[in-house]
């Protein structure tokens, strides 16, 4: 993230959230950072154990499948921090502001989302502000394949496979870390 980012406030995160998540399978969670090791801590963000530290909106528009398999409530599987962390590819903000993006087409493909050329600025913008909460120094991981290897994939219009983490067919997300808080993005299909 740069200096010239937006200042996010509980205003602007929960308009950028409902810009970038309302109308489909989403999900969009903050948790606290309480450990070294942060996939700890994005193990409860997914199990649903945690609370924003700023108490701001959060979203879980993943309804229940065959009784949700994971046996949590949550959308996610109850994997270990380190089945996690194994699934997990770090990118560069770049990579993140365009995914966050591409979470809201259709097998998160952003050219998917109506009337896009019109929108992509400003779903850009949504996405900046969303992610500045997070500030300069934090990381991004996806479990987007291209990832793998490229920290700088244009994940837009990815053409990849995903590490599924949830009880869905397919998904697709972003994780943000910050020396406080942890963050989880994420978008579910089902066939």
């Amino acid at each position: 993230m740069t200096e010239q980012d937006p200042v996010t406030d509980a205003r602007s995160w929960s308009s950028a959230l409902r810009d970038l998540f309302d109308g489909g399978w989403t999900f969009a969670r903050v948790g606290p950072r309480r450990h070294d090791d942060w996939r700890y801590d994005v193990t409860t963000v997914m199990a649903l154990k945690a609370t924003d530290p700023r108490r701001w909106a959060s979203l879980n528009h993943a309804p229940e499948i065959d009784g949700n398999r994971s046996g949590t409530g949550s959308p996610f599987f109850p994997w270990s921090p380190e089945e996690t962390g194994r699934s997990l590819h770090e990118i560069r903000a770049d990579s993140a502001i365009r995914l966050l993006v591409a979470l809201k087409g259709e097998f998160y493909q952003a050219a998917s989302i109506p009337d896009f050329e019109n929108r992509k600025e400003s779903l850009l913008d949504s996405s900046r502000t969303v992610l500045s909460r997070f500030g300069a120094g934090s990381r991004f991981f996806t479990n987007a394949s291209e990832a793998h290897r490229n920290p700088d994939a244009d994940l837009l219009n990815p053409d990849t496979e995903w590490d599924c983490l949830s009880v869905y067919t397919t998904d697709c997300g972003l994780v943000a870390v910050s020396d406080a808080e942890i963050g989880v993005f994420w978008a579910f299909w089902e066939d």
